[in-house]
């Protein structure tokens, strides 16, 4: 399907170029969420590693490992708030679409707007919450109890997560209203 170009003057605007833009915006972000979630799921092989290490230390040699519970606590949030835009992304996030699932055509799109939408202000709200709580954290020099380890690199990963679910969310809202708008999907439309 081709898209009308309209002039305005001597300037042309292309649809098909600011879908490119769109398109490459889109793979940016993918990139960097890709990135996060391998991150994340290096932290999750560390806690594996460090988990089992625990375990052997305190049963086989009756020593356990220092501080283990503060570590876990740290790459908790590690594991959970980087790879939160990747499973977006890939739709693998749990989620009720009984009634959702039932709607068709261009109300399907209007009702994922509005969902995302409301998942783009919660997280911004948390975004903006976490990022001053991180800075708190480092400006105090906030530490763990037992080993002194700094937080703030933990706090980050919430703002951070945050951050790319809320630019998921957007690049998905513009997809379902450009789908609602046009009546087509955005693939048929490149």
């Amino acid at each position: 399907m081709e898209l009308n170009n309209k002039t305005a003057g001597d300037h042309t605007f292309s649809g098909k170029n600011q879908f490119r833009v769109f398109r490459y915006l889109d793979q940016v972000s993918a990139h960097i969420e890709t990135v996060l979630n391998l991150i994340g799921v290096a932290f999750i092989f560390i806690l594996m590693v460090l988990t089992a290490s625990e375990i052997i230390a305190r049963y086989a040699f009756n020593h356990p490992i220092p501080g283990y519970v503060e570590d876990v606590e740290l790459m908790m949030a590690a594991i959970v708030f980087l790879g939160i835009a990747y499973t977006q992304r890939v739709e693998a996030h749990i989620r009720m679409d009984l009634v959702i699932s039932k709607i068709k055509g261009r109300f399907y799109h209007i009702a994922e707007v509005i969902s995302l939408l409301l998942g783009l202000i919660g997280f911004s709200i948390i975004f903006v919450s976490s990022l001053q709580n991180t800075l708190d954290a480092y400006q105090m020099g906030d530490v763990t109890e037992y080993l002194y380890t700094p937080t703030w690199p933990s706090k980050l990963c919430v703002p951070i997560g945050s951050l790319f679910l809320c630019i998921r969310f957007a690049i998905q809202i513009i997809r379902n209203l450009a789908q609602a708008i046009a009546g087509d999907r955005i693939e048929e439309v490149e």
